[in-house]
């Protein structure tokens, strides 16, 4: 394992103490105390609190109220001393050195500004969660690789349209071209990854997949509990908002129009509850 001391790690947690434990103390097992990390608490309760304060590298920031997840994220940012930076779900275990490819990838490439790891999904039949998103022109993205095996899917390095923020890790300069901060925090949830690495597009920065060792992610253990229709309608919402700020001429004039084609087949509903809340 090379020197991880460049790291800071953001982990935003809201209720879920026993799965961040399971992260916290897989990132100590693996890297010991180099990496910074820093706990967003959503819900601002004790026993997380008391949970973080176990871990010497660890620091704990308490949410004045439920931020989600963009918001939460956006809360660390001043307490980030590193020259590296991971945004890294908290219900993810690590097992071995998964984050020294990332560094090294990162290092070796200027013009890259954002790169996405390995994950597999336990619960899918230890398939590959998304390997990369690609971005089709009329506006639907491409989960490169999800579900395939991950023990035996060949993986190589590929530049993609997007990285998922459940493992994405960038170099600090990237925050200062895109407007000093990583989310838009009215997104709170749902394509707040995406549109991150569309506005560092923008600015002349690439996103690409790095095969690492694979780190499991426990998909959905928050967002589960979340209401469906309330999700796709800021799903939606987040898109449409996303697009119409980082689409030059032509994707306003081909690609916005047929996603709002596809979403008004797909779930009316939810469709124009989001263009209220925009």
């Amino acid at each position: 394992m090379k020197d991880i001391s460049k790291l800071s790690i953001v982990l935003v947690t809201w209720n879920g103490d026993e799965i961040l434990r399971n992260c916290l103390d897989s990132l100590r097992n693996v890297y010991g105390t180099q990496p910074e990390i820093i706990v967003v608490d959503n819900a601002n309760t004790p026993s997380t609190a008391a949970l973080v304060s176990n871990y010497p590298n660890a620091r704990y920031i308490a949410a004045p109220k439920n931020l989600g997840f963009a918001g939460g994220n956006n809360l660390a940012l001043p307490y980030l001393s590193r020259e590296y930076i991971l945004l890294l779900n908290n219900d993810t275990v690590i097992y071995e050195d998964s984050f020294t490819p990332l560094l090294d990838f990162l290092a070796a490439h200027p013009k890259v500004g954002i790169v996405q790891g390995t994950m597999n999904i336990p619960a899918r039949n230890n398939g590959l969660d998304v390997c990369g998103e690609d971005l089709w022109p009329w506006g639907i993205l491409r989960h490169r690789l999800v579900g395939q095996p991950t023990a035996t899917t060949k993986l190589v390095a590929k530049k993609v349209f997007a990285a998922k923020g459940a493992m994405l890790m960038m170099k600090r300069r990237v925050l200062e071209d895109v407007g000093g901060r990583f989310f838009d925090p009215s997104f709170k949830n749902y394509f707040e990854d995406i549109d991150l690495c569309f506005r560092a597009r923008n600015k002349g920065w690439e996103t690409w997949f790095v095969p690492t060792p694979p780190i499991d992610h426990f998909c959905g253990v928050t967002s589960g509990r979340l209401n469906h229709e309330d999700v796709w309608s800021q799903y939606l919402r987040n898109i449409l908002r996303s697009f119409h700020r980082n689409f030059g001429f032509w994707g306003h004039v081909f690609t916005i129009p047929c996603f709002f084609c596809i979403a008004l087949l797909y779930s009316p509903k939810a469709l124009f509850k989001a263009l209220r809340q925009l």
